[in-house]
């Protein structure tokens, strides 16, 4: 169905977003950011996923359970990630929460098939998971989050703006905290937006900031798989640590596990949307290494093991699947050893070093006493001549004579 929206409607900010952009598409360097008052700045970013979002429930709660996870002060999500995110900002005491959700949840507390999907604008009806959400993100839950939020700390999730080709970032804690009357459902909206992939799920309708006319909200993922921007390393902190849960596996190629694709419109979409995601999803994680050594922060990345199965397709919720990859990230937290300093596979030449390390190398360099010139050396630098040095001034003598 055509639709009549004006390009003010179409590409401007809502009140509870982060303005990127400018009305001509130039980058904007928002002051938003954390408010902490600490020298330590922890980031985590949780992914999408689908079902496979139950890896990252269960490490996160294995974390928890080993004592070393910290509090985060920035919580960004995307899809499945921005379904857990509310609980993994509010803290450990949500942990059961989160568990239920990634343990329990099926299919049909998902979506429905429609039948008149081909002609309508998706396949299926999320209302299940709308229903799910709302169970979820209370008034309770919303007043929790925006505790957090005044206490400095960020909740960020992301949509993609279909209407302006652009994402959305969301200032959850911002939305939790304001005193207008329409709080939870925009927060339970966004929610359902981010996790909306198109085609199968429907598109969410958010209010345009002008008043006029309705924006179209999808999937985070399909602009962004994994959210951070800039402007949340930005702050006077000595160290900052930035955690990207993978809510998925890092592979060359789709597991044996997955079979062959069922050879139906279903079937050949599902897969192909999970492969360009899949595409997406790695370039994604090099771009926010590089920004993350270059700011000189630490760059931690965790993702399901090659040898431990993903849930044969992501859109499927099954519980016996869920748990076992559940329980795979709860072991792998306790274990200590999940994560690595870099995206796997790299090449010498892909590889970039932390800007701290290099400041503090280059000090190290300068303060170092130089060598006294000994002989044949050059009295300002303390270098011996090179070869080429030698014989171009054995040239010079000869030429004289």
């Amino acid at each position: 169905m055509e639709r009549n929206l004006s390009d003010e409607a179409r590409t401007s900010t809502h009140w509870g977003a982060v303005a990127l952009f400018d009305n001509r598409t130039r980058v904007l360097t928002p002051a938003e950011r954390a408010q902490v008052a600490k020298q330590d700045l922890n980031i985590i970013a949780l992914s999408g996923g689908g079902a496979d979002g139950a890896f990252g429930a269960g490490l996160l709660i294995g974390w928890t359970e080993a004592g070393t996870r910290p509090q985060f002060d920035i919580v960004t999500g995307v899809s499945t990630g921005a379904l857990m995110s509310s609980f993994v900002f509010i803290g450990s005491r949500f942990d059961q929460k989160l568990a239920e959700l990634y343990t329990t949840m099926r299919t049909t507390d998902v979506f429905t098939t429609r039948l008149d999907g081909l002609f309508g604008d998706s396949l299926n009806d999320t209302a299940p998971l709308r229903a799910r959400i709302a169970q979820a993100i209370t008034e309770e839950t919303l007043d929790a989050v925006a505790e957090e939020h005044r206490k400095g700390r960020r909740l960020y999730v992301a949509t993609t703006n279909l209407d302006s080709g652009t994402v959305a970032v969301w200032n959850m804690g911002a939305i939790a905290a304001s005193d207008k009357p329409e709080r939870i459902e925009l927060y339970r909206d966004i929610l359902l937006a981010s996790a909306a992939v198109p085609g199968f799920f429907k598109p969410v309708m958010i209010p345009a900031a002008t008043g006029n006319g309705q924006q179209m909200h999808v999937d985070g993922g399909v602009k962004a798989p994994v959210l951070l921007r800039t402007f949340m390393l930005n702050g006077p902190y000595k160290r900052k640590n930035v955690y990207i849960l993978v809510n998925g596996t890092l592979r060359l190629r789709t597991s044996d596990h997955a079979g062959a694709v069922t050879a139906n419109l279903t079937g050949i979409a599902k897969r192909s949307i999970t492969e360009l995601l899949r595409g997406l999803m790695y370039k994604q994680i090099y771009q926010i290494y590089v920004t993350v050594q270059r700011a000189g922060a630490q760059f931690h990345l965790a993702y399901i093991p090659d040898d431990v199965e993903e849930t044969k397709d992501p859109l499927n919720f099954q519980p016996e699947e869920m748990r076992k990859l559940f329980e795979a990230g709860r072991a792998l937290a306790r274990s200590g050893r999940y994560w690595q300093s870099e995206p796997p596979r790299l090449e010498n030449l892909e590889r970039i070093e932390n800007a701290s390390r290099r400041a503090v190398r280059t000090v190290e360099q300068a303060s170092k006493p130089k060598p006294a010139a000994g002989r044949g050396a050059d009295a300002r630098t303390g270098h011996s001549p090179s070869v080429f040095d030698q014989a171009e001034a054995a040239l010079m003598e000869a030429a004289k004579r």
